[in-house]
């Protein structure tokens, strides 16, 4: 995962938010993001995970899929982490319309999914006004990147 950190801005006052799978990934990345100094909110859709990453020296939040906003404060990021599997999810599509909306225009998030996945993924960020959309490989998963198209499209 630490490979993907060059995504992240080396800028001033630069926000990550992740939706953590567990502790070792959520670990890493607020490792990163305390010695670059950047704002870090890692969120858990399931208690499990909770528990496990609860205990984090960052804002750790138990959200629900279903919550209207995924962000507080209407506060917008410009990284955004997916490693929870998409697949767990009730609708990922709107699951991903919440993450558009969370985002600085021109932000990126990077999502971890199977192989089999990829295509279906790339198809529905695009549908969603993502752009640059990439696969990335990994040695047992791929990430897709993507970008937000800057903030005139309505999703």
């Amino acid at each position: 995962m630490e490979e993907l950190f060059v995504v992240i801005p080396k800028l001033p006052g630069v926000r990550v938010f992740q939706f953590s799978d567990g502790l070792q990934t959520s670990k890493q990345l607020a490792d990163f993001c305390q010695q670059q100094g950047h704002y870090l909110e890692i969120a858990a859709l399931d208690d499990s995970v909770f528990e496990e990453i609860k205990e984090l020296d960052v804002k750790v939040r138990r959200l629900d899929e279903n919550k209207e906003r995924y962000n507080i404060r209407s506060m917008l990021f410009d990284t955004i982490f997916v490693n929870y599997p998409l697949k767990a999810l009730k609708n990922p599509e709107e699951f991903l319309r919440k993450n558009y909306r969370m985002m600085k225009n021109a932000g990126d998030i990077l999502i971890f999914c199977q192989q089999d996945e990829v295509e279906k993924l790339g198809k529905l960020l695009e549908d969603l006004n993502f752009v640059a959309v990439n696969p990335i490989e990994q040695k047992s998963r791929v990430v897709m990147s993507a970008k937000k198209m800057h903030g005139w499209a309505k999703v």
